[in-house]
């Protein structure tokens, strides 16, 4: 009973002495797993575009927060549904492309943007 006694303390002593590392590793691994999600994370953005055949618009777009940089590039080309329409026309020009809250720098642009159901 004595000898079952010790290797039970054994035990208890080994499994105090590596719980601070299991923890560490565990909270260690939970943090590097949060900061990749604030890498991939999407953001809501506008965009003042020009289409093709004329017409100028507000476009939305969901996207990484990585890609915000080129997206007034990467759009160039996408057909989007013209607004009052059910016509689809390719972004001919993107003229500014920003975070949803913030706003435009154009005059017409705030116009649109202020005129666009969301």
């Amino acid at each position: 009973m004595e000898r079952q006694a010790i290797v039970g303390r054994n035990k208890m002593n080994a499994l105090i002495k590596i719980l601070p590392f299991i923890t560490l590793l565990t909270v260690s691994y939970t943090v590097k797993v949060d900061s990749k999600e604030k890498l991939h994370k999407k953001i809501d953005v506008k965009c003042f575009v020009e289409l093709v055949g004329g017409g100028e618009q507000v476009i939305f777009w969901n996207i990484s927060s990585k890609k915000l940089s080129g997206l007034s590039q990467s759009i160039i080309g996408h057909k989007v549904t013209v607004h009052n329409s059910k016509q689809k026309a390719k972004i001919y020009k993107a003229h500014e492309c920003i975070l949803l809250k913030d706003e435009f720098t154009s005059v017409r642009a705030k116009r649109l943007d202020k005129d666009t159901a969301r």
